[in-house]
């Protein structure tokens, strides 16, 4: 017998509004949508990466002036800085590591809780891939730390460029920002939320040179490379989660109308 009660079937996009409506940290499956605003931040992230990967890789004399010039004068300002403002450069350092972990672990443990797939493996993938491609590309590179006579802080031994730090907390406040925005009730909180995590993802940037542990170029590659991979990640799990649905959505209403 054919029914033809119109509440059998849900389509994807009425299904994708529903799952915005429930309560939770939801993706709103905006990158699964509008795949272009992945492939741009691809290209671009990609790109202002693969300029400063090759001026590093070929040791361009005024590109390294630069750098050096301006690590020095961020080194000599940070010596005569206010304690509470070393302080605050360091505690910037664990913002874009130690934090971002414990971030991590707790998004991960909510979303195997409510059962949110999707969110789960953007977090999984993205994180555990910034370590891959951070381990990778900095033993490539194996640029040396800068070397000052007084530290602010510590000297590093790992190899300075990319910036993991960087890295990680684009991917990191970036995602909480993709997540939380849709939660707001008005373009104003919406905006704040935003701003927030923008400040946060270039105070990281700003500490790490100011206690002398990466040059500029580091940072911005750090930059970059967030941009770049957090919009191949999200982008293509919320794709894939996307098509998932639709066939899941396609074979529940045939099934309902072979009855």
């Amino acid at each position: 017998m054919v029914h033809t009660t119109q509440s059998a079937a849900v389509s994807p996009v009425q299904r994708e509004k529903r799952v915005q409506n429930r309560s939770g940290l939801r993706s709103p499956g905006w990158f699964g949508r509008w795949p272009l605003i992945g492939m741009m931040m691809v290209l671009l992230g990609g790109g202002l990466f693969g300029v400063l990967a090759l001026a590093v890789q070929t040791h361009n004399p005024q590109f390294l002036q630069a750098d050096t010039q301006i690590v020095n004068n961020l080194h000599t300002l940070a010596l005569h800085s206010l304690p509470i403002i070393v302080s605050m450069a360091i505690f910037g350092s664990y913002a874009g590591e130690e934090i971002i972990v414990v971030i991590g672990v707790l998004l991960v443990l909510y979303f195997l809780y409510k059962r949110y797939w999707t969110e789960m493996w953007m977090v999984l993938i993205a994180w555990g891939g910034e370590g891959g491609i951070w381990l990778l590309l900095s033993n490539y590179f194996n640029r040396p730390r800068p070397v000052f006579a007084t530290p602010v802080w510590h000297q590093m031994t790992a190899p300075s460029f990319p910036s993991g730090h960087v890295f990680a907390a684009v991917l990191c406040y970036g995602l909480l920002a993709y997540l939380i925005v849709p939660k707001m009730s008005t373009r104003f909180w919406k905006g704040v939320v935003v701003a927030i995590a923008l400040l946060i993802i270039l105070y990281v940037g700003f500490a790490r040179l100011f206690v002398g542990d990466h040059y500029p170029s580091d940072i911005l590659a750090g930059y970059g490379l967030g941009i770049a991979w957090g919009g191949l990640v999200y982008t293509s799990v919320e794709a894939i989660s996307r098509r998932i649905r639709r066939r899941k959505d396609t074979q529940s209403g045939a099934s309902v109308y072979e009855r």
